[in-house]
């Protein structure tokens, strides 16, 4: 949501509760016993319009705060890169160098999808890939080997290991990526990774201060029902408020 949709939706909801005053200042032409309707009347336009305007608001409310910081640190966000090694690995390497707001990249790592296998067999794979001293490695049953290396990818390496798969447990590689761990300005993470959602070259995911701020945003954040219930709320202090503006001038008056 850009600032301008923003202040749109912001003003139009400042709107409804300007007309639920207004409305509760008819309350004095229509008697004091319409003020329960008055009130309920705001609190359901209130919920009605932090439905359809402060809701959107509040879903995007991560994403607001996360540009907040991006001003304040920019420069320190890392998309997780998928490359295939069936491909080009140059011509890769100058598409990813062409992303939006990048700024370097470096090789962490590789992926292979296999058919699956036993968890004894995996047992054979984490002991087999131990032995080959990778900084990381996950195995799963269902056909995903992730290795994480700082060493430089070498397509004989993959080969390697399929064949060793393939001779030792008849486990058939369908396919095998490259990782890379590419350092983009953050202003530009959302469209890199809606421009690479698929094919040869695939943003996996997103990290760093930014993305850390937003995580923590969602983590505190309550469900939307809440919103209607405040902004239901808001509604009926607004239709109170003004059933009553005209006695408030008075109570002050005796204070004084």
């Amino acid at each position: 949501m850009d600032f301008l949709i923003f202040s749109i939706y912001l003003f139009l909801f400042i709107v409804i509760l300007v007309f639920i005053f207004s409305a509760g200042l008819l309350t004095p032409m229509i008697g004091k016993k319409s003020i329960a309707i008055v009130g309920i009347l705001g609190f359901i336009m209130g919920g009605v319009g932090g439905g359809f305007l402060i809701t959107p608001i509040y879903q995007d409310l991560p994403y607001i705060v996360g540009g907040f910081h991006s001003v304040i640190d920019p420069n320190h966000e890392i998309l997780k890169v998928l490359v295939s090694s069936h491909n080009d690995l140059n011509q890769s390497i100058e598409t990813i160098k062409g992303m939006k707001g990048f700024k370097s990249l470096k090789e962490t790592g590789f992926k292979l999808t296999t058919s699956s296998f036993s968890d004894n067999r995996k047992k054979f794979i984490e002991n087999y890939l131990s032995l080959r001293n990778y900084s990381a490695y996950e195995v799963d049953t269902s056909g995903v080997i992730t290795v994480f290396t700082n060493k430089k990818f070498n397509s004989n390496e993959l080969n390697n290991i399929s064949r060793w798969l393939q001779y030792t447990g008849s486990i058939t590689t369908k396919s095998s990526f490259i990782y890379f761990d590419v350092n983009v300005n953050c202003h530009d993470v959302v469209e890199n990774m809606n421009n690479f959602t698929k094919g040869a070259i695939v943003v996996e995911s997103a990290t760093g201060p930014v993305q850390d701020t937003i995580k923590l945003v969602k983590s505190k954040m309550f469900g939307e029902n809440y919103v209607l219930l405040i902004t239901g709320m808001m509604g009926l202090f607004a239709a109170l408020l003004g059933s009553f503006w005209d006695n408030i001038p008075k109570f002050y008056r005796r204070k004084l």
